[in-house]
């Protein structure tokens, strides 16, 4: 009689079975094609690039460990940049791994992180990474989130809170007012409010930096994936008080960073006015083309780089055709398949999200959308 084989039980946490990790599949990455995740839409020019690899990049730079000197010197052009120290930057793999640093550094078991419903989907898996449960406080029937019903959820089990602003992936901007009343009550609570800033560049607002003078609680979340477009090299960064940062920063990788990427942040501070060139045409092509589609479409105005837009008479299916003719990547939903994108106060599942860039209202498939 063969033996039988025993079976190997691992030991692992319970709660991992139900994360559900995020993947998510693109149809291209082709310029002027990519519209499904809020990045650049089109390229710098290759001088740009060239420029940047003959005469910064060397083969140390891809043989040898990153230097922590070079770490501080792009804490001090981030600094510089958003009008503060570098002891009040921490450094990370995309404001995604940095929001994941905090997470680790704050939630436990029994414990609860408070989001808005819909929001980066990170937030919540990362919560409950760490054994916390998330709470998630639905956008209700307004396209601007009441932040009150997010506050009363908010408890002596709260160890985080976290909301983007603008508010992701509807667009809505909060007021430095309304952000104080927030961060007032999770002072009161001793918790860490996380305010992700990702498309800040894109917003007509101030960004909430200024907070940090009053808040010692109060982090700031922000990345080079958006305005910067370099969402390729993973570069995300916090702001925040110098003690905060410090306990963060014993959660940090060894080298958070590699010296690419590095070189390659600072090489797009050091050249900041082309990015500010491009964020200032991406503003006037994004309200252009919603200028453009509110003639046949209901059209969500948005303070990020992305709108959403709906037939106003139809199930958007001729839209969804005329994108898909020009062989463009873009988030749409389909309530009959049960994969809708919706947003609050309407019922239709079939809205399209669409990133915008620079130029977009002139390229051939807006015509054929309208």
């Amino acid at each position: 009689m063969a033996n039988k084989e025993k079976r190997i039980k691992m030991k692992f946490n319970k709660w991992i079975n139900s994360i559900n990790r995020l993947f998510i599949p693109r149809k291209t990455q082709e310029k002027n094609k990519r519209f499904d995740m809020a990045e650049r839409t089109t390229n710098y020019e290759p001088e740009f690039y060239s420029k940047f690899i003959n005469e910064k990049l060397n083969q140390e730079d891809f043989i040898t460990y990153p230097n922590y000197k070079d770490y501080e010197l792009l804490k001090e052009s981030i600094s510089h940049m958003d009008g503060l120290s570098a002891e009040n930057v921490y450094l990370s793999t995309g404001s995604g791994a940095c929001i994941k640093s905090v997470c680790e550094f704050t939630m436990d078991s029994g414990k609860n992180i408070v989001t808005p419903v819909p929001a980066y989907p990170m937030y919540n898996i990362y919560g409950r990474l760490y054994g916390g449960e998330h709470i998630g406080v639905e956008y209700g029937d307004s396209l601007v989130f009441d932040l009150s019903e997010l506050i009363n959820q908010i408890n002596d089990d709260t160890r985080l809170v976290i909301i983007s602003n603008p508010f992701s992936p509807i667009g809505d901007y909060k007021t430095n007012s309304e952000i104080k009343k927030l961060a007032n009550v999770c002072k009161e609570f001793n918790i860490i409010l996380v305010i992700d800033e990702a498309y800040i560049h894109f917003s007509d607002g101030e960004s909430m930096v200024g907070l940090l003078n009053d808040y010692e609680n109060v982090l700031i979340s922000r990345t080079f994936s958006k305005a910067f477009g370099a969402a390729g090299i993973r570069l995300g960064y916090l702001l925040g008080n110098k003690k905060l940062i410090n306990k963060i920063t014993k959660v940090q990788l060894t080298y958070p960073l590699s010296n690419v990427t590095v070189k390659f942040g600072m090489y797009l501070i050091d050249n900041i006015d082309v990015i500010d060139e491009y964020v200032k045409e991406t503003k006037y092509s994004r309200n252009k083309l919603c200028e453009i589609l509110s003639s046949k479409y209901d059209v969500v105005n948005s303070q990020t780089n992305s709108i959403h837009f709906h037939e106003k008479n139809g199930d958007n299916r001729n839209a969804v055709d005329v994108l898909n003719k020009h062989k463009l990547a873009f988030k749409s939903g389909d309530a009959e398949t049960g994969t809708p994108v919706k947003v609050p106060g309407d019922d239709r599942g079939s809205w399209i999200r669409l990133s915008v860039g620079a130029g977009i209202e002139k390229l051939d498939f807006v015509g054929d959308l309208v």
